[in-house]
C-alpha cells in the first residue's frame, strides 16, 4: 500500500502539474527580482568600503593663467575637495599649483595628472589628453560653450571672475556717464597722467571687454603691461587715471580704500565679456574607476553647494545662482549676469597673439 501511493505521488501527471506550477510562480516572482536596477547598481562607497585598503586618489594640476579675487583658488579647490571626501570616504583629492611653464615641463616629462584645472591661454596643450564630459545643466548655457571642442564638451567652467574700470575720482566729473572719458589723459597741477594701464601680452585679452562695451582706446592715453600685478602697481603709484581691473584688483584696491591708503576712487563693472574663467577637465586615464570620481568631482564643482562657497573667496558661479548680497560685489555680480560672450578654453597663445595685436592696432 505504501509503495503504491509513493508512486502514485511521483508519477509523471504529477510530476507535470508541479513542474507547471512552478514555472507559473516563476514567471510572477522573477520579474520583481531580476529587473530590479538596485540589484545592479553600483555603490562606488560601498564597494570600497568593505575594503579598507582600497583607496583613489586623484591628482588635480591647478593652472592659473589670470588673478583670482580675494583668496586663493588652490584654497577654494581645497575647500570643496575636502567637502567631496566627506560623502565619498575612500576618494582623496591632492592639489599641485603650477605656472604655464611648470605644466609644460610636466607635459613633456610625460607626468600626467587624473584631472586638469586651468584658464584660458593653456588649455590648447590639455585638449589631446582629455576625455568627453556629459552636459551638466548646473552651468549657464552661454558658459558652457566654451568648453567645448567640436561641439564635445571637454572642460566644465567652474569659476568666473570679470572685468571693472578703477578710477581716481579726483579726474572724474560725477556727471559724465561716458566711460570713454575715464580712459583720455588729465592734466593736473600743470603734470599730465595717462588714461589708461591696461595688461598686454599675457594669457588673457582684456582689451576684449574694452571693444564690447563701446570704450575705444585712443593712441597715447594708454600704458600696457605684461602682467596684471604691473598693471595694478602702476595705476597705484598713480601714473595713470583708470586702471582696467579683475575682482583681485578690486579687492586690492577697496582694501587701501578702507585703510585711507588711496585716494577715492570710482568702480565701473563691465559685462558683455569675460575670459577670467577657470574650468575643470577630466584626463582620459584608461582607469574607469578613477574616471567615474574624476566625473563626478568635476560636476561636484558645480553644483550649488560648492558654487555657494565663492562668496568667501570674492568670485562669482557659473550658474545662475545670486551669492552677494547689497555691496560692491552683488552690483559685480549683476553685471556678469548678463550673456558673457569669451574665448574657448583650448584657444592656442598665437591665435590670442594676432586677436590681440589686432584690437591694438585699431586704436585711433
Amino acid at each position: 500500500m505504501k509503495i503504491k501511493n509513493i508512486k502514485t505521488i511521483f508519477s509523471k501527471k504529477v510530476l507535470k502539474i508541479i513542474f507547471i506550477i512552478s514555472s507559473f510562480l516563476f514567471l510572477i516572482i522573477s520579474p520583481f527580482y531580476v529587473f530590479d536596477k538596485s540589484r545592479y547598481s553600483l555603490d562606488l562607497n560601498n564597494l570600497f568600503t568593505q575594503d579598507k585598503s582600497s583607496k583613489v586618489v586623484l591628482n588635480i594640476f591647478h593652472i592659473e593663467t589670470f588673478e583670482g579675487g580675494t583668496n586663493s583658488r588652490s584654497k577654494y579647490l581645497e575647500e570643496i575637495a575636502l567637502n567631496f571626501n566627506k560623502s565619498n570616504k575612500n576618494c582623496f583629492i591632492v592639489i599641485k599649483t603650477l605656472t604655464p611653464e611648470q605644466l609644460i615641463l610636466n607635459l613633456q616629462e610625460n607626468n600626467i595628472p587624473d584631472l586638469f584645472s586651468f584658464g584660458v591661454g593653456v588649455g590648447e596643450y590639455l585638449k589631446g589628453f582629455l576625455t568627453e564630459l556629459d552636459n551638466n545643466s548646473n552651468i549657464r548655457s552661454d558658459l558652457i560653450e566654451y568648453g567645448k571642442l567640436e561641439d564635445k564638451i571637454y572642460a566644465y567652467p567652474y569659476i568666473l571672475s570679470g572685468y571693472c574700470l578703477i578710477s581716481y575720482s579726483e579726474f572724474i566729473e560725477s556727471s559724465s556717464s561716458d566711460l570713454n572719458s575715464l580712459i583720455t589723459n588729465k592734466v593736473k597741477d600743470k603734470k599730465e597722467f595717462s588714461g589708461l594701464s591696461i595688461q598686454k601680452g599675457g594669457y588673457t585679452l582684456p582689451i576684449s571687454v574694452l571693444v564690447k562695451n563701446n570704450i575705444n582706446l585712443v593712441k597715447d592715453n594708454y600704458l600696457t603691461f605684461s602682467s596684471g600685478y604691473e598693471t595694478y602697481k602702476n595705476f597705484i603709484s598713480k601714473n595713470s587715471v583708470t586702471l582696467l581691473g579683475t575682482a583681485r584688483d578690486l579687492a586690492r584696491c577697496k582694501n587701501r580704500e578702507s585703510m585711507g591708503n588711496i585716494n577715492s576712487l570710482q568702480y565701473n563693472f563691465l559685462g558683455g565679456y569675460s575670459d577670467l574663467i577657470q574650468y575643470i577637465g577630466v584626463v582620459d586615464t584608461k582607469n574607469s574607476i578613477k574616471m567615474i570620481y574624476a566625473k563626478n568631482f568635476a560636476k561636484y564643482l558645480t553644483s550649488q553647494t560648492s558654487q555657494n562657497c565663492l562668496n568667501k573667496f570674492g568670485l562669482f558661479s557659473v550658474n545662475n545662482l545670486f551669492i552677494y548680497e547689497n555691496d560692491y560685489m552683488s552690483l559685480f555680480e549683476k553685471t556678469l549676469k548678463e550673456d558673457l560672450s569669451s574665448l574657448n578654453a583650448f584657444i592656442s597663445k598665437d591665435e590670442l597673439i594676432t586677436l590681440e595685436n589686432s584690437y591694438f592696432s585699431k586704436t585711433v
